[in-house]
């Protein structure tokens, strides 16, 4: 294995699923927040490793959006990290040889993903975890892969909801670094086409909002009290950087769907 990456984590996620150790049980954060898993179905949902522990409640509009339509779907009790922290020092080095393992024990990991999903009957992998999205889409060009926004549009008929928001899609400069494969950022244009009445304030992304400058690009331009993402990483860099005293509400893509149909 090329010293450049972490056997340690590499075992890890081949063991249990999991980045690390450390990392809690999936189970039992499914079952308080409602969730379905290991069931047959013909979609899973993949909440990428960092979702379900550390932001589970982001999922919860999307799993009632699905349920109110009524998709098939389930989500996995042990779901298999893509391996994405992997690859961070052979970016840092610009080790193409060790990019190239990192993305052979990706297609390792999410296959055990897609061969589970396939026992459950499953034809499809949505997944949410904006890193996770390409990827799976690289390891597995042929396969059935979606970003969820893509499940959102097919979902949401055309509806009338006149109001004004901040849109930031994202930079996904990492994202490229991991695999050549391109983000699918045309479904949540998409989903905002068919909200008839939605005015959009659509921020650059000049610089990664994890740089003090992309952050500071990305604070300085909202303009309204409503702010969507769709990538979990920009979504808690924008909530968790707020003005003091703000009146813009953070959201990502699922919950502000669900405002629009009037829950």
């Amino acid at each position: 294995m090329n010293q450049l990456i972490d056997p340690e984590a590499v075992e890890s996620i081949r063991s249990s699923g999991k980045a690390n150790a450390q990392m809690p049980d999936r189970i039992p954060i499914l079952e308080k927040y409602n969730l379905p898993y290991d069931q047959p179905a013909k979609n899973v949902l993949v909440s990428g490793c960092q979702v379900l522990p550390n932001l589970p409640h982001l999922l919860e509009p999307l799993a009632r959006l699905f349920d109110k339509k009524g998709l098939s779907y389930t989500m996995l009790s042990t779901e298999y990290c893509c391996g994405n922290y992997l690859y961070r020092p052979a970016i840092k080095a610009k080790d193409e040889a060790a990019m190239e393992e990192c993305r052979e024990l990706s297609k390792e990991f999410a296959g055990k993903n897609i061969e589970q999903a396939e026992k459950l009957g499953a034809k499809r992998l949505i997944i949410f975890c904006s890193p996770c999205y390409p990827i799976y889409k690289y390891a597995f060009p042929d396969a059935e892969i979606v970003f969820y926004p893509a499940v959102i549009n097919e979902l949401l008929n055309e509806v009338r909801f006149e109001d004004q928001i901040d849109y930031y899609a994202g930079c996904y400069r990492l994202h490229r670094k991991f695999s050549p494969a391109p983000m699918d950022l045309k479904s949540t244009n998409e989903v905002f086409d068919k909200i008839k009445g939605l005015e959009i304030n659509r921020i650059s992304a000049p610089k990664c909002c994890f740089h003090p400058e992309g952050l500071a690009h990305m604070m300085d331009n909202v303009s309204t009290r409503t702010m969507v993402h769709v990538c979990t990483g920009c979504y808690s860099q924008a909530l968790n950087n707020l003005p003091e005293g703000s009146e813009t509400q953070v959201m990502m893509l699922p919950s502000f769907v669900e405002k629009v149909l009037g829950r």
